[in-house]
């Protein structure tokens, strides 16, 4: 009888453990279930504030109406909203299927080129790349064999399937800044190299943080720079009416064309957001192509309105793979 017991007592003791076990198991997959989007929801609002919070205080105004009221954009005054309205990456994306023509070209992205301590001051680390750095880096392209080319280049390279110069790499520079004629122009100059300014106009001389349109014009006449709608108040095309999509995109294509002289027909989409609207937008508009901040070097003609590119930061160029 006792031996019986010991028995009984022994598989209650196995179904104990093992019915505790995958309880507590239970419990930890419905609290991983919960948190982890929640967290990951947190990660990608507190990446897009951070690089909200960089954008200079004069261009976040944006005096609000009571919902429902009509906005018209055709007297707005230039003091533009860097600051997303809605949802992270709202609507729905184009697929990026890698087909047709296709090339490996790097896109490197830049913001501020500045020293590190001014950046510091500034609160402006995280978009920054030391100016230092950002010579050593020209250095090596210029020195490996790079070439440098421009959007259009790179654009028109998919769209007529043609071939590049080996080693092609694309610089850009997006919103704006003053520190990209400081600092980036004169090392640009040093190693002639071609880069290209992703320009929200609306930015332009609204305080001593972005170009002037002196400096923008300065750029053009280098013979180094070549410009692309970035929209007039930086604006995340994939939201808001139509109306306000439209003025972005035509107001800073006509200031840009005004002050440089260049055709504008290629897109750089702030904070990387676009959905099939945006890209249809711009199709109807005449674009041509588009970069976005997906990252990757392959640019394929089948995603040519949403072409990869690779943000670079304080580290040699041989640890992003060129």
């Amino acid at each position: 009888m006792a031996k019986k017991h010991k028995a009984i007592l022994k598989v209650n003791s196995v179904n104990f453990s093992t019915g505790y076990l995958k309880s507590l198991m239970l419990a930890v997959g419905l609290i991983l279930l919960f948190t982890i989007p929640f967290y990951f929801i947190l990660g990608i609002n507190t990446e897009k504030n951070r690089y909200i919070n960089h954008i200079p205080n004069v261009v976040k105004s944006n005096p609000g109406k009571p919902a429902g009221t009509p906005v018209t954009f055709s007297n707005q005054k230039a003091t533009p909203s860097a600051i997303p309205v809605n949802s992270y990456n709202k609507g729905t994306p184009a697929p990026q299927t890698y087909s047709g023509y296709c090339v490996n070209v790097p896109v490197l992205v830049y913001h501020h080129i500045q020293p590190e301590a001014t950046a510091r001051q500034l609160g402006q680390t995280s978009l920054t790349v030391d100016n230092g750095m950002f010579a050593r880096q020209m250095a090596y392209l210029a020195n490996s064999g790079y070439n440098a080319i421009w959007a259009s280049d790179l654009v028109n390279a998919l769209r007529n399937h043609t071939p590049l110069p080996p080693k092609s790499v694309v610089i850009t520079m997006d919103d704006g800044y003053a520190d990209n004629e400081i600092y980036a122009l004169p090392v640009l100059e040093q190693y002639h190299l071609k880069a290209n300014l992703m320009l929200a106009s609306g930015l332009v001389d609204s305080n001593p943080d972005m170009l002037t349109w002196s400096e923008v014009e300065q750029m053009k006449n280098s013979g180094l720079y070549y410009f692309t709608n970035h929209t007039w108040s930086h604006w995340p095309v994939s939201e808001g009416p139509q109306s306000k999509i439209n003025f972005e995109i035509d107001t800073a294509q006509s200031e840009i064309e005004q002050h440089t002289g260049q055709t504008v027909n290629i897109f750089t989409y702030p904070y990387g957001e676009f959905n099939n609207n945006a890209i249809q937008t711009l199709i109807s508009r005449g674009y041509i192509g588009g970069f976005s901040t997906i990252p990757g070097t392959y640019q394929c003609e089948s995603f040519i309105m949403t072409l990869h590119r690779t943000r670079i930061g304080n580290a040699p160029l041989s640890e992003y793979g060129l």
